[in-house]
């Protein structure tokens, strides 16, 4: 898969993750580790797109592409 197909698959994601319907689901008023559900969940889902962003821009899948 290229490069390209794997950044607009994670900005898809990232749009699901973000969206109305992810986000409505954690404005509840409980809290997890300390905090409010909904702080945690943006910022795991965050990392999650980060690493994944930092993942495809290093190559990390070794198919033969080059760079």
């Amino acid at each position: 898969m290229r490069r390209g197909e794997k950044l607009i698959g994670l900005l898809l994601l990232a749009a699901f993750l973000f969206g109305p319907v992810m986000i409505g689901l954690f404005q509840r008023p409980a809290m997890l580790f300390g905090a409010p559900a909904l702080l945690v969940y943006v910022f795991a889902a965050w990392g999650l797109v980060i690493a994944l962003l930092a993942r495809i821009a290093r190559g990390g899948d070794r198919d033969g592409e080059a760079p």
